[in-house]
């Protein structure tokens, strides 16, 4: 059922709408009253409405201004204005504003019971169409991809029943049946990418299931997704007749087309998009039964042959063979992992990695989990070092979502292990870098402020640091000893000070800290090459260097 307002300044037009016409025989339940545009927002504020009729003439704002209103706030609603015959060309406006409709005053019961049902059927249509099978359909057209990937990983993991599966393979118009021969590939994107973030990854996929499409989709039909570890997996099913009616020979010979298009994909990937992947293959098998197993094949031997290993093909016949099991030893040797980095010995923390992606490089058929094991361990100090330090990896590393990547290989652990490290030590190269330009800062800004008494062991004491220590920090950072930075600063301030003739010479050199006029007089000569009073004859400039009158 549905609901209207009436608006009009007249209270007995209202009234008389209201109880007069019987609305309940138009399917609507609820009828609103107000007597002035304001009351009518206001009533639309606080309720659900669908129809409204309002007078074209009131006060204040018209029935114009309240259809746009109206239309720039609550569009689903119909309108219907009523007007004289002196507003009725005025009315006809109203149409750019969404009016539905516009009748002319007096307006009868049997005009307004017409208007108001024609409205009503138009809404029902509406309505009809949003839930109507194409509208339905248009939807869940746009979310299939989603739904397919969805469908397969299901499947993949065994858990829907076959039964329950062809209603959904007909509904989202995919071609595989019961008892289709199919085999899976599986595509394992080597790298780490620890620059990259999600969008590349997903433009990445996108185009390796293109290139997928485009070379197998002539002679398979295939239904795509990414599983729960990251990598695409592809159903494929040959078209034509199955391969369970053919002999040995002509399964042999499917399978080393099938495989030749797979490699010939590898390469077109390396070629085309400069990605090295690995690609595994299935046996054969029949849909869906077969696809779980068939999965969980592959899924071991990823885990068994290519955590030690990049850029490989593995056919569906190839025989399992153990893994190795013996520990990482070196990962776990003193010093630590943490105790290097805490000690920030980057050089020994990169012999001690290296060491260890050697080992594991060496292990023959290495199973996935030692590459886990490295990647615990080895994330563990990181993150060690970022609390130890009161910061957060990410914002240490500048990349939350490089903290997240998938690390399977030797090589991906060895690729996100280096470039962590890099971004950890270029931290505190940076760090460091901005302690020492505030230290160089607090020593020049004590010197200007204490230059008749400043020293090495003056300043020393100001900034808690060894004098020795602190003077090879100093000289290593500006080039000049801390002793050549004040005479160099006391020399420049005498010869500002000898511009003005009322300071005597004596009263320079005890303000810069020369207790001996003398000694002042022949340091200055030293810098100056004449002597102060000489200086302070011929008006010279005050140099911009310390050297300048040098030479």
């Amino acid at each position: 059922m549905l609901s209207l307002l009436i608006v009009d300044d007249e209270s007995a037009v209202v009234d008389t709408l209201a109880y007069t016409i019987p609305w309940e025989q138009l399917e609507i339940l609820t009828v609103h009253k107000a007597y002035s545009a304001k009351e009518a927002i206001a009533i639309l504020s606080e309720h659900a409405v669908d129809l409204m009729i309002a007078d074209i003439y009131m006060p204040g704002m018209s029935g114009i201004e309240l259809a746009e209103y109206v239309q720039q706030h609550h569009r689903h609603i119909r309108c219907v204005l009523l007007s004289g015959h002196a507003e009725f060309e005025y009315a006809k406006q109203a149409l750019t504003y969404g009016v539905s409709e516009y009748l002319l005053k007096p307006a009868g019961d049997e005009e307004i019971i017409r208007v108001i049902r024609k409205l009503v059927e138009q809404i029902r249509e509406e309505w009809q169409e949003v839930v109507s099978r194409s509208r339905v359909v248009d939807t869940l057209r746009e979310s299939l991809p989603v739904l397919k990937d969805k469908l397969l990983n299901e499947m993949l993991s065994g858990k829907l029943p076959e039964e329950g599966a062809e209603h959904l393979l007909e509904l989202y118009d995919l071609p595989f049946r019961p008892g289709d021969d199919i085999r899976l590939m599986l595509i394992r994107m080597e790298e780490s990418l620890p620059e990259y973030n999600q969008r590349d990854f997903f433009l990445l996929e996108y185009a390796i299931l293109n290139i997928a499409t485009e070379m197998f989709g002539d002679a398979y039909d295939l239904w795509t997704c990414k599983d729960a570890y990251d990598h695409l997996v592809l159903l494929v099913r040959g078209r034509g007749e199955t391969l369970a009616g053919g002999g040995a020979e002509e399964k042999r010979a499917e399978s080393k087309k099938f495989d030749l298009l797979a490699l010939q994909l590898q390469r077109n990937i390396g070629v085309f998009l400069k990605r090295v992947v690995s690609i595994i293959v299935s046996k054969w098998g029949v849909f869906p039964g077969d696809i779980g197993p068939m999965y969980q094949q592959m899924i071991g031997q990823v885990r068994g042959r290519l955590a030690n290993e990049s850029g490989c093909f593995l056919p569906g016949d190839l025989p399992e063979e153990p893994a190795a099991h013996q520990p990482l030893q070196p990962l776990y040797e003193t010093p630590s992992l943490q105790h290097l980095l805490d000690s920030k010995q980057w050089g020994v923390y990169r012999e001690k990695l290296s060491t260890v992606i050697a080992l594991m490089k060496d292990m023959p058929h290495l199973s996935e989990e030692y590459v886990r094991e490295a990647y615990t361990v080895i994330s563990g100090s990181f993150y060690y070092y970022a609390h130890r330090h009161h910061q957060l990896l990410s914002d240490l590393v500048g990349d939350a979502g490089v903290l997240d990547r998938t690390v399977r290989s030797v090589q991906q652990l060895a690729e996100w292990a280096e470039y962590m490290l890099d971004k950890i030590e270029g931290s505190d190269q940076a760090e460091q870098r901005s302690a020492k330009e505030k230290l160089t800062m607090r020593i020049k800004d004590y010197v200007a402020r204490n230059l008749d008494t400043a020293s090495l062991q003056t300043i020393a004491d100001a900034v808690y640091l060894h004098p020795v220590y602190l003077s090879r920090l100093y000289k290593a950072e500006t080039g000049e000893a801390i002793s050549e930075y004040i005479h160099k600063q006391r020399m420049e301030r005498a010869a500002q000070l000898l511009r003005t003739p009322t300071i005597r010479i004596y009263e320079i050199s005890e303000s810069l800290g020369y207790r001996n006029a003398t000694y002042f007089s022949k340091v200055f000569r030293e810098q100056y090459g004449m002597k102060p009073q000489d200086f302070r004859d011929q008006g010279m400039p005050v140099p911009n260097t310390t050297t300048e009158w040098k030479n």
